[in-house]
């Protein structure tokens, strides 16, 4: 049997004779592919056509359901955001209640060495055609290599933070007499593997905003995008250093201090961005004015989406969440977007796990009850009203049943709290036709400037330097973001529930971690913001403590002891491919008495 992996390999091979069919690049489309003749490869790389067909072939593997829907299982549902439903399939259940098998099919790492691959293949004939065709040109060289080195990045970031320990493919597999086998490298030689392409990416991609489609300048990867993921690679190499010494983390000083400064980068060129976004959309007049309320100037002081909010009314209070983060694909404040369209590049994965899909009753996740629970104690993240980041999902069956479907991504908008006739919530969809299952044409964000914002506050609470104000400028980040979704409405008070113990670290990085949740819930990134955390400790204790008792309403001891080891946040190796590729060893915590036998 062929593991995915070298299946992965195996349709790149020179020995087929064949390359696989390949797409013409569309100058309307980068996702679009259309198909052609199989050509033999030593008649392929001769033109630009051809370059540009390749690195829509790795655009278009980014979009596919294969990766979209790992955005979600690696990085969303074993966390407190999500809870099952009676609809959950049995490989999510498992996911879920923490009972990872290695023979389960999310453990098949093999679109991300697809991806990886292909980017490899691009990196290493696109420098030929620059001898073919004089049409291609270094300049265009140049991007192709920035984008690849970028997309390359990107998967293996997504390996190691969901595998740990993972082969780093860092050569193209075109040949059957390559090695295949490529034994795993520790998370710090990875993220240092995968921080050196996206140093060399961010002098080679285009600024953002430089091409003069949205689709290109959220789709691809830019300056601000390659600037995004490296700060969260940093925050990452800082988090598995401190575990890796068991230490208290102040050998991990220059990694925050990177991550800020790259953050603060990003910023300052997504001010400019909105501004020149405004001129060209003339849209100035849309956005709030500062005012005299300094919470609106704070919030004014960043690259924030602003609209005006009439709390008198449900309807416009949840009209603004939509603006801001559902209305539109390639909203004004993200920064990196996968492609979804209702043609070709479906988002499948929203309808698989928050939405419905055909003949489904209902969804197999909702938002938890920690999410949707309203109130003032600690048992509520939402504190008050005013949050329009509530819309993020809904009350079905009223809040007193703890019922909430997810409404994020899947462009159905709530009325939180108002229920028709029947007693059920009203939620409709925003497009048009009218039709419930449009959501899968949604865009899925990987890199939006609050994520930055808050990156930079995490970075920020963790150096802790008081002599450069680290917790107070740390603190007003966090506030922005806060501010910006809690907007005082007429005749309605903001609800200012928001504050860190002053000079102290911890109270600000539990503050940053809340504000990520209410934030970014549902986007994939609070179980790898909950990982992170326990890195830094050490230890799985204070993330179970946070985490179990709000996802879990029973068996909270059986659940703590499976996920006591470090080890066990990380997914195990697929079965088929640790028979096959004898390099690899498995994640120890996942070891059977059955033991694969390795030939």
């Amino acid at each position: 049997m062929i593991s995915p992996m070298k299946k992965t390999f195996k349709i790149f091979s020179i020995a087929t004779a064949t390359v696989m069919a390949l797409a013409m690049y569309s100058c309307t489309d980068f996702l679009t592919i259309y198909p052609t003749d199989k050509v033999v490869l030593e008649d392929f790389w001769k033109d630009k056509a051809d370059v540009d067909g390749m690195v829509a072939n790795s655009y278009k593997n980014l979009v596919s359901d294969d990766f979209v829907k790992r955005v979600f299982v690696y990085g969303e549902l074993r966390s407190d955001d999500v809870v099952e439903t009676t609809n959950i399939g049995t490989e999510l259940k498992y996911i879920n209640n923490a009972n990872l098998l290695a023979t389960n099919g999310y453990c098949n790492w093999s679109i991300y060495y697809k991806i990886i691959n292909n980017c490899n293949i691009v990196l290493h004939f696109a420098p030929q055609v620059l001898e073919e065709d004089p049409d291609f040109t270094q300049g265009d060289l140049d991007v192709v290599r920035g984008e690849m080195l970028a997309m390359r990045a990107l998967c293996h970031f997504y390996l190691v933070r969901t595998f740990r320990d993972v082969p780093l493919l860092k050569e193209a597999k075109i040949d059957d007499s390559q090695d295949l086998n490529i034994k795993q490298s520790t998370p710090i030689e990875a993220l240092d593997f995968i921080l050196q392409d996206l140093k060399e990416a961010e002098n080679l991609v285009l600024p953002s905003g430089a091409y003069n489609k949205e689709t290109y300048n959220k789709g691809r990867f830019t300056a601000d995008a390659v600037r995004a993921i490296r700060a969260d690679v940093l925050l990452w190499k800082a988090a598995f250093t401190q575990f890796q010494n068991k230490s208290n983390g102040a050998e991990c000083y220059d990694f925050y201090t990177e991550c800020i400064d790259y953050c603060e980068r990003i910023i300052a060129d997504r001010k400019q961005y909105l501004v020149d976004w405004k001129k060209k959309n003339n849209a100035g007049t849309e956005d709030d004015p500062i005012g005299k309320d300094p919470a609106d100037a704070l919030v004014a002081s960043y690259p924030l989406e602003t609209h005006p909010i009439n709390m008198n009314t449900a309807s416009s209070h949840d009209e603004t969440y939509v603006k801001i983060f559902t209305d539109k694909n390639n909203r004004k404040e993200s920064i990196l977007e996968l492609q979804l369209d209702e043609n070709n590049n479906h988002n499948y994965a929203i309808c698989a796990f928050y939405g419905y899909e055909q003949g489904q009753t209902s969804m197999p996740f909702m938002a938890s009850s920690y999410l949707g629970k309203k109130g003032a104690d600690e048992n509520c993240l939402y504190k008050g009203t005013t949050d329009i980041r509530r819309a993020s999902f809904t009350d079905q069956h009223g809040p007193e049943e703890d019922v909430f479907p997810i409404a994020k991504y899947t462009t159905r908008l709530t009325r939180t709290g108002t229920a028709s006739a029947d007693g059920q919530a009203e939620y409709y969809n925003t497009n048009t036709d009218d039709s419930r299952r449009r959501y899968y044409w949604q865009n899925v964000i990987l890199y939006r400037i609050t994520d930055v914002m808050l990156m930079e506050a995490e970075a920020r609470a963790l150096r802790a330097d008081s002599i450069k104000n680290d917790l107070p400028e740390g603190f007003k980040l966090v506030k922005a973001v806060y501010y910006r979704s809690n907007k005082a409405g007429k005749g309605v008070a903001r609800n200012d529930s928001i504050s860190y113990s002053a000079n102290n670290a911890s109270s600000l990085q539990e503050l940053v971690l809340k504000e990520r949740q209410r934030e970014l819930c549902f986007e994939g990134k609070r179980w790898f913001d909950l990982v992170r955390m326990a890195l830094r400790d050490g230890t799985t204790t204070n993330m179970l403590n946070i985490m179990v008792p709000h996802k879990y309403e029973s068996n909270q001891s059986a659940i703590k002891s499976k996920m006591a080891s470090i080890d066990a946040l990380f997914f195990p190796i697929a079965e088929s491919v640790l028979k096959t590729d004898t390099a690899l060893v498995q994640n120890p915590v996942y070891e059977k008495i059955d033991v694969i036998s390795k030939n």
